[in-house]
């Protein structure tokens, strides 16, 4: 009995030594405070405070799938389809994905910012993966801003209440594209406010930029402004370019609807001396016809066009659009020389909000071009944020 208690009494002597060890083992000293990431509500929701700086910092962007289809034909009879470059009755799909990279700051003079958008698209005319590029590069401070991204003519960033053609995503036709550009912008969303720009003349050889400027009032009930633009070699160093100059001039106003939020009225008009990349934008752009005796045209832009679109939003969950525009005497590409030919285009849409960040928006386009049938093109997308 003796034996047994004094190996109890060992045993426990023991397990109480193991039992002192391993809470040692599993000690740990008491943590530092930590440097927890900050909201930074300054510039809006979604950015944060960079640990141990003044900078805030935003990562968004979505990703989306749809797919489109048009009834134009390879035959040369209709007017060229719209959306998706699908020259040919069928359809296809396409998948894209964005991040934006948006970094700010506060200094004596203004916001300092740098801003970069990560693309990559993929669709049914690539066999492989969609590469990721660049889309837009930009560095600000204050009014001043210089780097890749969306010309002046049709985008501003203190004020973008104009910005765009119609309210679709789409558009319809407002000379969309990209350049490098340095520029200069006044006011905000309401009072007077503009810009001036100078803008890098791609494909043409140059030591002169293409210039931009924009006059503007906002206000509660909505905006008015004045674009120009003047493109010294309007038809670059293509064949059969001019090299002349062209001046470009386009009217804007945007009303909203007194008691309905979101319900906007758009108006816009402009004309062009020549076949100026800052031109409108119309189905024919690059079309080649061949007339009557052999006589063969490549259409420009247009020398006129008027636009309308209406956004009535029905609830916050849901809006519907209806858009029209027409564009007059089509320039023959890279000169001042009319056509006398037209084109018009209807559109709708719709934007559905089914559940927060997540959108279902359907666009329906007919294209109209003189001397060719009509082609109705569209598509069916859904995002998420």
């Amino acid at each position: 009995m003796n034996f047994k208690m004094s190996m109890l009494g060992s045993v426990a002597a023991l397990l109480a030594v193991s039992g002192a060890h391993a809470a040692d083992a599993v000690v740990a000293p008491e943590p530092e405070p930590a440097n927890y990431v900050k909201v930074c509500d300054a510039y809006g929701s979604g950015f944060y405070y960079i640990p141990g700086t003044q900078t805030c910092f935003s990562i968004n962007g979505y990703v989306w799938y749809d797919f489109r289809a048009t009834s134009n034909q390879a035959d040369g009879t209709d007017t060229p389809s719209y959306y998706g470059g699908l020259d040919h009755r069928g359809w296809t799909s396409d998948s894209r994905v964005r991040i934006n990279l948006d970094s700010r700051s506060e200094t004596e003079l203004g916001t300092l910012r740098g801003w970069i958008r990560l693309q990559a698209d993929w669709n049914g005319s690539k066999s492989g993966d969609g590469p990721v590029g660049i889309d837009q590069a930009w560095v600000q401070l204050g009014g001043f801003a210089a780097g890749y991204g969306e010309s002046a003519w049709y985008y501003q960033f203190n004020n973008q209440t104009l910005n765009y053609g119609t309210f679709s995503w789409g558009g319809l036709y407002y000379a969309d594209y990209e350049r490098s550009s340095v520029r200069y912008e006044f006011g905000g969303k309401e009072g007077i406010y503009g810009l001036i720009s100078l803008e890098d003349p791609r494909d043409e050889v140059s030591y002169v930029p293409d210039v931009v400027g924009r006059i503007g009032y906002g206000a509660p009930w909505g905006a008015v402004a004045v674009t120009a633009a003047y493109d010294h070699n309007y038809g670059g160093d293509f064949p059969g370019a001019s090299g002349a100059g062209a001046f470009v001039v386009k009217g804007e106003a945007l009303f909203n609807l007194p008691g309905h939020p979101g319900t906007m009225l758009k108006l816009g008009a402009g004309y062009a001396s020549a076949d100026s990349i800052y031109g409108m934008d119309n189905p024919m752009v690059g079309q080649t016809l061949v007339g009557p005796g052999g006589a063969v045209t490549t259409f420009g832009r247009a020398q006129w066009y008027a636009m309308a679109s209406l956004q009535y939003q029905v609830n916050p969950n849901l809006a519907l659009i209806a858009s029209g525009e027409y564009m007059g005497n089509l320039y023959r590409q890279y000169t001042d020389d009319s056509t006398n030919e037209n084109a018009w285009a209807a559109e709708v849409s719709a934007v559905w909000l089914p559940v927060r960040d997540f959108e279902v928006r359907p666009e329906i386009v007919y294209t109209k071009a003189d001397h060719l049938d009509g082609t109705v093109s569209g598509f069916l997308r859904f995002t998420r944020y």
